[in-house]
């Protein structure tokens, strides 16, 4: 159970950052 919530939050983590750089470009 704590390793899919580990991927859950680097997964949202990961979508926040690429649309970080999206917003930026």
């Amino acid at each position: 159970m704590v390793d899919i919530l580990m991927l859950m939050f680097f997964a949202v983590m990961g979508l926040v950052f690429l649309s970080y750089i999206i917003y930026m470009l």
